[in-house]
């Protein structure tokens, strides 16, 4: 916490000052009715000193320091949440954020999640809850949608019904002493002992879950692809995607020729392929490199250095990968470099086991045994 408090620039502070941090008219008008003492600073609270409950104020503060240190700015946003029948635990909230946190998560995954809560019961019959939200206010520096969230998730939970407070929300940048105390003062509301007294003893009365940030989003797009695996249309009529060696093999006279060897041996192939290729001025080798990465066969030509041995087994993994890349991927074309991005695979690893076969020429399917 920061110790050093600046003054205010108001002449003439018309409010009590503690500290020497006065309130402003860009928050509530709180008054404070106590003071509470942190890391050797006096705090402006809601409750006197008598109807403090120090465990529960303590550990308020402490998560809201947590989250003041952790980033150069957060947002706090305040909920009341109310219960339509009484429950013995705070199960309630587990499973409320069961549902909040992954979908909290999915829109801002560069954002963590820190929460306090405690547990209330006046003369209702059903317990209600205070509750605060902070997150990383660099991914999110207003409570709209995370409100409509809340509210759908704490009802599908639990059928109650959520209360928004007026002026519930607190963008707290570092340094900004002003809306820290602001921010403070109103959710000491918090560790006021009256309304805790009928709860159980058995039951808790106060929580803070932490959830970090996602690493990486994963968002995955799926293609949306016309496929067609047995069929004999050129790629280009399913997908826009240009193949690298389409214009090579889309040549009448190169389909005449295949046409004669399709049933031939891998070894004519192989002779075709690469007679294609050097008159295409490609490099032979880089076609060849590909096949023998694949394991594709066990004879396939002298250029074939005697170190391309074939495995004795693929596993379970990459047969998955195997089937998906060419029963929906290939036929549009996509690179192995490119499945690899949405699938998060290694393109160094996947290449002994996929390969971007020219179009027409290859059925990888004939390949797999040989795996």
């Amino acid at each position: 916490m920061i110790n050093n408090k600046t003054p205010s620039r108001d002449p003439i502070p018309q409010n009590p000052v503690i500290n020497n941090i006065t309130r402003s008219s860009a928050y509530p008008d709180i008054r404070p009715g106590g003071e509470f003492l942190y890391d050797n600073v006096l705090w402006p609270v809601m409750p006197e000193e008598s109807q403090q409950n120090t465990k529960i104020m303590n550990s308020l503060f402490r998560t809201v320091d947590k989250t003041y240190r952790s980033c150069s700015r957060f947002l706090a946003v305040r909920y009341d949440f109310h219960l339509p029948q009484y429950s013995p635990d705070n199960n309630v909230i587990t499973e409320f954020h069961r549902l909040l946190i992954p979908a909290l998560r999915k829109i801002y995954p560069k954002s963590f999640m820190r929460v306090f809560w405690v547990r209330e019961q006046n003369k209702a019959p059903a317990q209600h809850y205070h509750y605060l939200l902070m997150m990383d206010g660099n991914a999110v520096r207003h409570p709209h949608k995370i409100n409509q969230l809340v509210k759908c998730y704490w009802k599908h939970a639990t059928g109650g019904r959520v209360w928004l407070p007026k002026h519930g929300y607190y963008l707290v940048n570092r340094d900004d002493t002003e809306a820290l105390t602001a921010l403070l003062l109103r959710v000491s509301y918090f560790a006021k002992r009256y309304s805790k007294t009928h709860v159980a003893d058995n039951i808790g009365l106060s929580g803070t879950q932490h959830y970090s940030c996602l690493k990486k989003a994963r968002r995955i797009k799926p293609a949306q692809l016309q496929i067609n695996p047995a069929s004999s249309v050129p790629a280009q009529e399913h997908c826009p995607l240009p193949g690298k060696l389409d214009s090579l093999f889309a040549e009448k006279e190169n389909r005449a020729q295949f046409s004669q060897i399709e049933n031939e041996t891998p070894e004519a192939l192989l002779a075709y392929v690469t007679m294609l290729v050097d008159k295409k001025s490609f490099r032979s080798k880089a076609l060849l490199r590909a096949l023998r990465r694949l394991h594709a066969f066990k004879k396939i030509s002298p250029l074939i250095t005697p170190s391309s041995t074939i495995n004795s087994s693929t596993s379970p993994h990459w047969l998955r990968h195997f089937e998906r890349y060419y029963r929906e991927y290939w036929p549009c074309n996509i690179s192995v470099t490119q499945y690899c991005h949405w699938y998060y695979l290694n393109p160094g690893t996947a290449s002994r086991y996929l390969c971007n076969y020219p179009t027409n020429l290859i059925n990888p399917w004939l390949l797999k045994a040989w795996l």
